[in-house]
């Protein structure tokens, strides 16, 4: 890994940092909050007993789109392929799946609105869709064969499918894992000279994972000269690989498309999974009990509700049932620090990563509890960790360059924010943080550039407040006053 600045901690040195300063802050959590926060590690009297609640098998259901005949775009040659032998590979593998193939907006729209009303809490889902696919607004939108372009971007929101909405409603739907591949990767076709091109960066909740066959902000060819996408041709390749978990498979591909690409085409992906999950389970994966606990679903259920204490004790549960899982440690950090705790929090990641060294999304969250904590060091090095597994995630540039920001390290902070505005031009978070920069420095028509163009992504409070302090120290009262004026309106909820 690349060190990027001296004040950045070995492990060992962070290991001794966080377990000198967690210690009295584990005590004092535990009195502040008058509850029993005990070690999480069983007794030889507390050892887990088999899970019976999860003795039967989860449903595996796909829904897959495959869209070539395009009315009014330029055809594509093997996305219908990719759904087709993607939906053979699936029922091979217990899938139930529906495969639909040169869709139009009614009809796609008829498909999903089906598959998420069959989708039951606890089954898998998958949701596959290789086609001409955009963004705009900071939102990706999929591509129906009879869109008609010459309408313009404004009728996006309805003319087309947003991967984001769509998203939510599967998550409203309770799966325990809820998996969207895009292979869409395409320019946008109103401004195909535009530097912001290929899809936007994707998040979910707990259980999700979203995989882009190409980095945000990147394109990705059709492969013409092939069967199948290139992104599709190596997870064909790859997906039935016995004993392999996802996260595997998706780095695997990940490689091999980079690779076979020359290093143009990188594939993307976020997951906030509770578990591994196998296309095809190795034997000694398949003996019954051997899933993840109903506490599980419902702890996620509980969070997605913003339902913390029951999430917290439900997450609980499924510890003294499954006591080495990485992805329980996660979430149960995620409902603790959703409650402020972030002490409490930084120890539960911190088993997560000791149970599964190279899980980016724990050093992720531990570095954003470590921020909240306003121990900036440790989150640059969780950061930096998160990074080094996931190079192509805006969010923990953000956050490094926040906390370098904190530190005052203004160059280190401006890099990151440049870096995460890279891969997601739409980030209004880095704009934000990039004002502070140029604030900072005392160069305020650059701060008050970024922060407008933050606000126009995303009108929050901060950066009216951030942009009035601009203004005041510019001496113009009056827009000052209107940006403060429009700050409190929002702090207030009008």
């Amino acid at each position: 890994m690349h060190r990027e600045h001296s004040r950045v901690l070995s492990r060992r040195q962070l290991a001794l940092a966080g377990a000198a300063w967690l210690a009295p802050r584990l005590a004092a959590q535990k009195q502040q909050d008058g509850k029993d926060t005990r070690d999480l590690s069983l007794s030889a009297s507390e050892k887990p007993v088999p899970d019976k609640s999860t003795a039967g098998a989860r449903r595996r259901l796909a829904l897959l789109i495959g869209n070539n005949h395009y009315t009014s775009a330029p055809r594509l040659q093997n996305a219908v392929n990719d759904a087709a032998d993607l939906g053979r590979k699936l029922t091979e593998l217990g899938f139930t799946v529906d495969v639909v193939t040169d869709g139009t907006l009614a009809h796609v729209n008829t498909a999903i609105s089906r598959y998420v009303s069959n989708l039951r809490p606890g089954d898998t889902s998958l949701l596959f869709y290789a086609g001409h696919g955009v963004q705009s607004g900071g939102e990706n939108y999929l591509i129906p064969v009879d869109f008609q372009p010459g309408s313009g971007e404004a009728s996006l929101p309805a003319a087309c499918i947003g991967a984001s909405s769509v998203l939510d409603r599967l998550q409203r739907s309770g799966p325990e894992l809820n998996l969207m591949i895009l292979d869409a990767c395409r320019n946008n076709p109103f401004h195909p000279g535009a530097d912001v091109k290929g899809l936007a960066v994707m998040e979910a909740g707990l259980g999700a994972c979203i995989s882009l066959s190409t980095g945000p902000g990147q394109t990705a060819a059709d492969n013409p000269h092939g069967r199948n996408g290139l992104f599709s041709g190596f997870l064909l390749a790859n997906i039935e690989t016995p004993g392999q978990s996802l996260d595997a498979l998706l780095k695997k591909v990940k490689l091999q498309v980079y690779d076979a690409s020359g290093g143009v085409q990188r594939p993307w992906m976020f997951a906030d999974t509770v578990g591994d999950f196998f296309f095809r389970p190795a034997a000694q994966i398949t003996a019954p009990g051997g899933g993840i606990p109903d506490s599980v679903e419902a702890g996620k259920q509980f969070l997605q509700r913003g339902q913390y204490e029951e999430a917290v004790a439900s997450f609980e549960r499924a510890l003294r049932l499954n006591p080495e899982n990485p992805f329980i440690y996660n979430a149960l950090g995620a409902a603790r620090s959703r409650l402020r705790q972030w002490s409490i929090a930084v120890s539960l990641y911190a088993k997560a990563i000791e149970l599964r060294p190279d899980y980016a999304t724990a050093y992720f969250n531990r570095g954003v509890a470590y921020y909240n904590a306003a121990r900036y060091e440790l989150a640059v090095q969780d950061f930096s960790w998160a990074i080094e597994q996931e190079p192509y995630d805006p969010r923990a540039f953000d956050l490094r360059g926040r906390s370098w920001l904190s530190l005052r390290e203004r160059d280190q902070a401006m890099a990151d924010f440049d870096k995460a505005l890279q891969l997601d031009p739409y980030d209004a978070a880095a704009l934000l943080g990039k004002g502070k920069v140029f604030f900072q420095r005392g160069e305020y028509s650059g701060a008050v550039a970024a922060f407008t163009a933050s606000i126009k992504l995303r009108p929050a409070t901060e950066a009216y407040e951030a942009r009035a302090q601009v203004y005041r120290s510019l001496h113009d009262a009056a827009r000052a006053e209107a940006d403060e004026y429009e700050a409190q309106r929002r702090r207030n909820g009008r």
